[in-house]
């Protein structure tokens, strides 16, 4: 009756002011109440205009609506020097990207036509999450949280996200459009429980999802998988994918694999798509898990094989074939053994430890010998430096094998561990296609960029 009673009261006051001053004009400016006058062209509407609404037929609505959330949700507007800097990093990380993969045709279609942007969080229940983006229609995109912008550096995170709204969003906007396949929701059939938050990210890592989230129904599982593997990279997948259970590991590859042929079929080369994706991440936010000296703290292998087939077809370092050329010819020479040399690697065991690893085969047996490097890494500069470590076991590899070999792989481990040298840990080989992007990396001396060496990437759990 409260709500009734003040209802009541208004009304007569209304009624009362109209009786009594029917005849006087209000003098009031509501512009103090408004002050962004909808009708005004101002600079950010221009810019909005040559930025998205000529080239794409892309709105975007930015002044308060609340048609645009719903009765039942609660948000506040968006600060006005948040706008454009916000469709900035929509342009350059989001548009731009599917415009060179995809091509103009492509995103002038199906890029969404409305993009509508609140300050904050939308919050239906005070105890819900905030939804931080929806989509539509198969045509808009709302993104909230827009009053969260920080400039960089210290608006990575806020950008991050961005992206990752943005990506999830319209990987629904395109299964509006065209479904998502029938056979990526029997990948994981079984394992989709509602509410997602009652599974925690550990159980749905361990069971072939990218988040939590995505472990409540089929739709948000490949909106997720859309976003995660496009915005942290080929090297965040494969290495939450080789982290994850058996049976995981498993569904998450297949489900990457549904994915791009999904965009195949829309004339999309998804692996180009990601490489464009985090190459903005990496140039432009700083994105830690686009940077090879990151990975370098997992548990990770390095495979170096100067005959592989993107050695041929990239090149290898003469200073470092040099060196492996020399331990393939002596470990191949070893008097009374008949070893026939098959390549190294390196494994990255800690963020600190490391091991180099010969492989070699005797008649039809194969076989390992290890040695142990301490490393320390830089991951701000990507500087490396090696040293001679300790046996990480008493193994044959470790023991027998590597007193059989030392003499002969010695000048490998000379490269490694001289005190003079400083490695710096990168993506290589440069240039490579979309399909093996950040799937390879290697280590240069720093000072001399000629003198490498790389090799394919492969996470342990």
């Amino acid at each position: 009756m409260k709500n009734i009673y003040k209802l009541l009261t208004l009304t007569a006051l209304i009624a009362m002011l109209i009786s009594c001053r029917k005849t006087e004009e209000l003098n009031v400016d509501y512009s103090a109440f408004n002050a962004d006058n909808p009708t005004t062209n101002t600079p950010l509407d221009q810019w909005l205009k040559s930025s998205f609404l000529d080239p794409y037929n892309i709105e975007v609505v930015y002044r308060y609506n609340r048609y645009y959330h719903g009765n039942s949700a609660n948000v506040t507007p968006t600060k006005l020097e948040n706008i454009q800097p916000t469709m900035q990093i929509v342009l350059d990380g989001f548009i731009n990207p599917y415009l060179k993969v995809a091509g103009p045709t492509f995103t002038k279609k199906y890029m969404p036509k409305e993009w509508v942007l609140f300050g904050s969080y939308s919050y239906d229940d005070a105890n819900a999450d905030g939804v931080a983006g929806t989509a539509a229609a198969g045509r808009r995109i709302t993104l909230y949280g827009v009053n969260d912008y920080q400039p960089l550096p210290s608006g990575q995170f806020y950008a991050w996200d961005r992206h990752r709204i943005m990506h999830h969003e319209f990987g629904h906007i395109l299964n509006q459009i065209i479904p998502i396949p029938t056979d990526f929701e029997a990948i994981s059939k079984g394992f989709y429980k509602q509410p997602y938050r009652e599974t925690s990210t550990e159980t749905a890592h361990a069971n072939g999802f990218v988040t939590a989230y995505a472990s409540g129904v089929s739709t948000e599982d490949y909106a997720e998988t859309i976003s995660w593997s496009l915005i942290n990279g080929q090297a965040w997948y494969d290495y939450w994918a080789a982290t994850a259970s058996d049976e995981g590991k498993v569904r998450l590859n297949l489900k990457q694999q549904n994915i791009i042929n999904y965009y195949k079929n829309l004339g999309i080369d998804f692996k180009a798509l990601q490489k464009e994706v985090q190459l903005y991440m990496r140039n432009t936010l700083d994105l830690r898990e686009s940077k090879f000296p990151y990975w370098l703290s997992q548990k990770m292998t390095m495979t170096i094989d100067n005959s592989s087939l993107v050695s041929v077809n990239y090149g290898v370092s003469s200073a470092f074939s040099s060196v492996y050329n020399t331990i393939r010819t002596n470990v191949n020479a070893i008097p009374g053994y008949g070893f026939t040399f098959n390549n190294i690697r390196i494994n990255f065991t800690t963020p600190t430890t490391a091991n180099l690893e010969i492989s070699f085969n005797q008649g039809s047996g194969s076989y390992l010998a290890n040695f142990g490097l301490t490393m320390t890494l830089n991951q701000t500069t990507g500087e490396v430096k090696f040293g001679n470590g300790v046996a990480g076991g008493t193994t044959a590899p470790w023991v027998g094998n590597a007193n059989i070999v030392k003499s002969a792989i010695q000048p490998m481990l000379d490269y490694l561990t001289a005190s003079t040298t400083i490695f710096i840990a990168d993506w290589m080989p440069t240039g490579i296609t979309a399909d093996n992007f950040m799937k390879y990396g290697g280590l240069y001396v720093k000072g001399a960029p000629t003198n490498y060496f790389y090799g394919s990437l492969v996470f342990n759990r």
